[in-house]
């Protein structure tokens, strides 16, 4: 992550790729999800939760857009929220897990808070851990 942020200039030519992108095709939520994760990285998280909670409404199924709302959350500081996006995450991810999502789990979801610091560190593990993996997912040439 920190690599990516000493690179501003192509952090800068990512940015505007997307922009340019966008203004060609405005309903590409891969791009919008792009732009969400690296104003993200960049550490602007009211605009990249904009960019996410656009991916999430038109794909509400997209495990990655929870993951990195969920990390905008952590990083802001709201907790129960990131737990939430987190669990809403893994809820996509294991769609065909019958035990997972039983009837009941959006308002265990909606229920869900942060027991203690050992959770909370535990979480912001994994979400730096996915945010990692998403940001390889689209950029594979920073893994060198």
């Amino acid at each position: 992550m920190e690599r990516l942020k000493e690179q501003s200039d192509m952090f800068k030519e990512l940015l505007a790729a997307c922009n340019k992108r966008l203004m060609s095709e405005p309903d590409n939520m891969e791009v919008f999800e792009l732009r969400g994760l690296l104003y993200n990285v960049a550490e602007m998280y009211d605009k990249a939760m904009d960019d996410l909670d656009r991916v999430i409404k038109s794909l509400p199924d997209d495990g990655n857009a929870y993951y990195l709302r969920s990390d905008c959350h952590y990083m802001r500081k709201e907790f129960d929220l990131a737990k939430q996006d987190y669990l809403r995450a893994l809820k996509v991810q294991m769609k065909d897990e019958q035990e997972f999502i039983s009837k009941h789990t959006e308002e265990v979801i909606k229920e869900a808070k942060i027991e203690n610091e050992q959770e909370l560190n535990d979480m912001k593990k994994v979400l730096e851990y996915e945010k990692a993996r998403i940001l390889l997912h689209y950029l594979p040439e920073l893994a060198e």
